[in-house]
């Protein structure tokens, strides 16, 4: 699975954003104003875009055969999106203080190729096999309000975030209860699935039935209905920043925290062994008709999902920053990130190194090149900041290449945003 970091943000410390990357970057200035901005990646396993769209009939459709066959053992797909509304930071002195809000959006759904192979392509090439069809998925929408506060001492920055968080919408397996298998008999072809299988919902899905299920997790729902709900939590940043001379060293960690989800939660659990002896075509032999609808009876009468209500909780993606820089002239600064994750009890790491040039005032550009955890080379980014007058622009893509030829890319990041200082 690809981590979903974010590199080039952290090397802009001339862009008020770059706090979300360390609450010790911070800006020189009597007031800034962080206006709207929003930031996206998504990364996938198996095939692009291109390799699975054919043109049939003038009509541009998945060929799911082919999309199979591009499939890993085990295959990931991530989505991050933030919506920055607004922030504000202060100075006083030596003190920093900032405040700021932002909707967040995270996908994770991680699927066996036998899965969507069983959909598909049916049962009759796993006979006699026991098929793995267990899946991880965890979905989480929430408001996130930030009050920060750091303080300068001489070269040394230390700074910290606290977080409030407002659960918006959630559903997620729960990670010891995800899985599934199933087993068809290679001389009566009898079915037999075993479950251990345990899936919270907060709003999100509607199980009626086997044949049945809604799912409504909506990435439109940006209101403030939910801010202050019942599914809340806590998370802190800490971070630290050096600057001795031309060296500027930086660490922080980020998101230490968890939302639990109170509000109009569902459990559905299923841990039992399900067998199903097929059809009983006896009754074509003397004229009766056979009812395939009876076959759905009958699942539906031996595979019952028990539901219960409760509570359960989502962990942040803890995330670590380590990076130094040197500037090797006025206008050039090199630099180097360490980079982890630890998502679901999985660590991930990424390496990048940058170079930003500033030609003038108002004017930076930088390039990044990363390797990313496990066998991702080919990162190679872009950032451009802008000033006019007391407004800043930016953007950022760790992906430059995925920007520029989507079709074949599996891996795709971007921010833009803006701020405005007055000195």
């Amino acid at each position: 699975m690809r981590a979903q970091q974010e590199l080039g943000l952290h090397f802009m410390r001339h862009v008020w954003q770059s706090n979300s990357t360390n609450p010790a970057f911070v800006q020189d200035n009597q007031l800034t104003i962080g206006l709207p901005g929003v930031y996206s990646a998504i990364a996938i396993d198996g095939p692009s875009y291109n390799q699975i769209v054919v043109e049939q009939d003038g009509k541009k459709v998945v060929d799911i055969d082919k999309l199979i066959g591009y499939l890993q053992t085990q295959n990931t797909i991530r989505n991050d999106l933030g919506i920055p509304s607004l922030s504000l930071g202060f100075k006083l002195n030596n003190l920093y203080l900032t405040v700021g809000h932002a909707v967040r959006y995270s996908a994770f759904l991680k699927y066996p190729k036998t899965l969507p192979q069983l959909v598909w392509q049916g049962n009759a090439q796993f006979i006699g096999q026991t098929v793995d069809i267990g899946n991880e998925v965890d979905f989480a929408g929430y408001h996130e309000l930030t009050a920060g506060l750091a303080f300068k001492l001489g070269k040394v920055t230390l700074g910290a975030n606290a977080k409030y968080l407002s659960g918006i919408a959630g559903v997620a397996t729960d990670q010891d209860h995800h899985s599934a298998s199933l087993y068809t008999d290679p001389d009566i072809y009898q079915i037999t699935l075993n479950g251990d299988y345990i899936l919270h919902s907060a709003g999100t899905v509607d199980y009626t039935q086997f044949e049945d299920v809604e799912v409504n997790f909506d990435y439109a729902k940006l209101t403030a209905q939910k801010l202050f709900g019942k599914n809340n939590g806590m998370a802190l940043d800490l971070g630290i920043r050096a600057e001795l001379g031309k060296f500027d060293l930086a660490a922080s960690v980020l998101d230490l925290g968890k939302i639990t989800w109170d509000e109009d939660v569902t459990t559905y659990t299923a841990t039992q062994a399900y067998t199903y002896d097929g059809l009983d075509f006896s009754g074509a032999l003397t004229g009766d008709d056979v009812e395939f609808g009876d076959a759905l009876d009958t699942l539906e009468a031996i595979f019952q999902v028990q539901e219960s209500s409760g509570s359960y909780e989502t962990k942040l993606t803890r995330r670590i920053y380590a990076s130094a820089s040197y500037q090797l002239t006025e206008q050039l600064t090199l630099s180097g990130l360490f980079y982890n994750e630890n998502y679901r009890d999985e660590p991930f790491s990424s390496f990048a190194a940058s170079a930003n040039f500033q030609p003038f005032d108002k004017l930076n550009v930088g390039l990044t090149y990363a390797f990313k955890q496990p066998d991702s080379y080919n990162n190679v980014g872009l950032n451009l900041a802008l000033a006019f007058g007391p407004v800043q622009v930016f953007g950022v893509t760790d992906n430059l290449f995925s920007l520029i030829n989507p079709g074949d890319a599996k891996n795709y990041s971007a921010r833009v945003g803006a701020s405005v200082a007055i000195k």
